[in-house]
This record gives structure tokens, sequence and C-alpha cells, in this order.
């Protein structure tokens, strides 16, 4: 993958491992839409693609890293749904989120659509950030789209979920509010 398509892809990243309430967007319907199956584990059900794969990573200190990324990985960037989960995170959260709002400002031309508190059912606080990035690299670029959680639940964890969708037709179509809005907490 070229070195702009990968930085754009760990920005993205990046932002969602930094993270460790308003109006109600939705989140939390629990529905697998058609042509997704479900995700269940650490604490959370959410829709993702069929077809996709799952690489889940246990860290040592009982939180969890999980990637579901499509199959075919050819044209880049690629689609991306990220979980990032912290066992009592509760004090670093707040740093967290701004972190990573701090982060994906760095990347040029980055429109911010939305980021505000939320409501979500099982959570002390959330948070909701729904941006742009455009075409920076890769073997097909094209703009970003991305939908994302920062959960501090009522237990002192957080959860951090991110879905970074680039913007053509072809394969890797997901739909980041989708994939947002289908999240349960368990």
């Amino acid at each position: 993958m070229p070195v702009q398509a990968r930085l754009v892809l760990l920005l993205l990243a990046l932002a969602a491992l930094l993270a460790g309430c308003g109006g109600n967007a939705d989140v939390g319907s629990g529905d697998t839409p058609s042509g997704y199956k479900t995700y269940k584990r650490d604490g959370v059900s959410i829709a993702y693609p069929e077809g996709w794969k799952v690489d889940r990573r246990q860290d040592s200190d009982g939180g969890s890293s999980t990637r579901l990324v499509p199959k075919n990985q050819a044209r880049t960037p690629f689609a991306l749904i990220l979980l990032a989960s912290s066992p009592d995170a509760e004090k670093r959260y707040r740093k967290q989120v701004k972190g990573r709002r701090k982060v994906l400002k760095t990347v040029k031309n980055v429109k911010i659509e939305s980021d505000e508190k939320i409501d979500v059912a099982g959570t002390k606080e959330a948070h909701r950030l729904q941006a742009t990035v455009p075409p920076t690299g890769g073997t097909d670029p094209v703009e970003i789209k991305s939908d994302s959680l920062d959960l501090l639940r009522d237990n002192g964890d957080t959860l951090t979920v991110v879905v970074a969708a680039p913007q053509r037709d072809g394969d890797d179509e997901v739909d980041p509010a989708t994939v947002i809005e289908s999240l349960k907490l368990r």
C-alpha cells in the first residue's frame, strides 16, 4: 500500500486508539441489515459486511483491538472497522477524546461534518464524530468517509469504534452510519 494511503488509514486508526451526553443519534439499535453479519464480543454487538475478515488482538491489560476488513484489499485505501476497548480507562477518557480529534484535524482539508455528545444506553458519556478525508494516495485514491464513537461505559471501561469507508463504487461498500447505528452494548 502506498505511503499516502497508509498514512490516512494510520491516522484514522491512531485516532481510534487514542480514545480509549446530548442528543440521541439512533445508536444502539442492535439491528443487522441485509448483507451484514453481527460481530459479538467484548460486550458489544455490531454489524459488519458479510465476507469480511475479523482480526482480534487481546491485550495483557484485558483490553482488545479488533479490525474488520474486506477480503479484497487490492485497491487502496480499503474500508476498515476498528473496535478498541480499554478496561478501567475512565481517568484517561476525556483527554483521549480530545486527542483523537486533534490527530484527525492534522489531515489537510479534513471536513468534520458532526462532532457531538450523544446518549447511548449503558454509557456515562458518549461522543460521535463524522468526518470526510480527501483523497491522498493509494492505488485508487478516493475520499474516505468516517463515522466513529467514543464511549465511556458505566463500568469505567472505554470503547472506541471507527468505520472508514472509501467513497468508490464496487468493492469495500460499507455505510459507516449503518455500522455505527447497529452498535449495541451488552
